[in-house]
């Protein structure tokens, strides 16, 4: 078997670049690992990683360029089981609007 690294870019919040420090990278890859592992796509609008006992947020994108950016905060261990993909988050706020719009056209 034949092995390409995969270079992403990774940006953390202030926060965790004070709590983790030098761990960053490899929690940026422990991230990304948890987002191929549920193989629902690349663009995750909310999910958690446990490193070290701390609860570790993130949130992956692909830019117009084709370049796949993990976003890394905080956590909350309350919302450690969340999975929220990208395209949910788009239906509901479509639903959203939606709703809006709908509400609106049924008070005139």
């Amino acid at each position: 078997m034949n092995r390409a690294y995969l270079p992403f870019k990774f940006l953390p919040s202030r926060a965790l670049v004070d709590l983790l420090g030098r761990d960053l990278r490899e929690v940026a890859v422990l991230a990304l690992r948890a987002v191929l592992k549920h193989g629902r796509g690349l663009e995750v609008a909310h999910q958690q990683v446990v490193f070290r006992d701390q609860h570790i947020a993130l949130s992956t994108r692909v830019t117009a360029g084709g370049e796949l950016i993990v976003d890394l905060d905080v956590g909350d261990p309350d919302l450690a089981e969340r999975l929220v993909l990208e395209d949910e988050l788009r239906q509901a706020g479509q639903r959203s609007r939606q709703r809006r719009g709908i509400a609106v056209g049924q008070r005139s």
